[in-house]
């Protein structure tokens, strides 16, 4: 797909506007994905021809339904997704890429010095692990999670981390509130929210859970 295709498809479906620099920075972006997938196994083979349609709309998807303030936590950000997106959209945001492979953090240190994310951090570290660091505690207003675990486990590690009106949204697949086998906990609030995304026409949910 081409940038621009996306960029309206973006536009019209999530009632996003772009300024010159977020869509030249997306397209830089796209760039050092396809670059490094080369090398790291930063997106699947199959996908890596499909980086607009499959991962950037997706990400971009979500910027709408963020709450104003921050910091943000991207757990197991991965290639940076969703969370450099977000940083692309809201550069008002503090952000903080979690990604414990060594390979993967490095991509991530290259994008943030590549496209000039000020107020942005690549921590290398598991989120068992930064649970149990005490400058992180209570820290985040927003975590953000795509396709990293299911919701009962997510949250164990999420909850140390959010500040006490801090909300975890969580990308992912349809009926997600499922995953609390036993029903959702009583001293949490959890609703989901499910669209249609554009082209692609995959489901895409987005799961926000926070204390009551």
């Amino acid at each position: 797909m081409q940038p621009a295709k996306a960029i309206e498809l973006a536009k019209r479906s999530f009632d996003l506007s772009f300024s010159h620099e977020q869509v030249a920075r997306l397209q830089q972006y796209v760039d050092l994905l396809t670059d490094w997938s080369g090398r790291v196994r930063l997106i699947s083979r199959n996908d890596r021809n499909f980086i607009w349609e499959r991962h950037i709309l997706d990400c971009l998807s979500l910027v709408p339904h963020l709450p104003g303030d921050g910091p943000l936590l991207d757990l197991g950000s991965g290639a940076g997704l969703p969370g450099i997106v977000i940083k692309i959209m809201r550069s008002d945001l503090e952000v903080y890429l979690l990604e414990p492979t060594r390979m993967k953090n490095l991509f991530l240190q290259e994008a943030i010095t590549a496209l000039d994310l000020q107020n942005t951090f690549a921590i290398r570290s598991r989120a068992e692990t930064l649970v149990g660091d005490s400058s992180f505690s209570g820290k985040f207003l927003i975590v953000t999670a795509r396709a990293v675990a299911r919701l009962p486990q997510l949250w164990n590690w999420v909850e140390p981390l959010l500040a006490p009106q801090g909300v975890l949204i969580a990308m992912k697949g349809p009926d997600s509130l499922r995953e609390f086998t036993n029903g959702v906990p009583d001293y949490i609030y959890a609703t989901e929210t499910t669209l249609t995304l554009p082209f692609t026409r995959r489901k895409r949910s987005f799961v926000f859970i926070k204390i009551c």
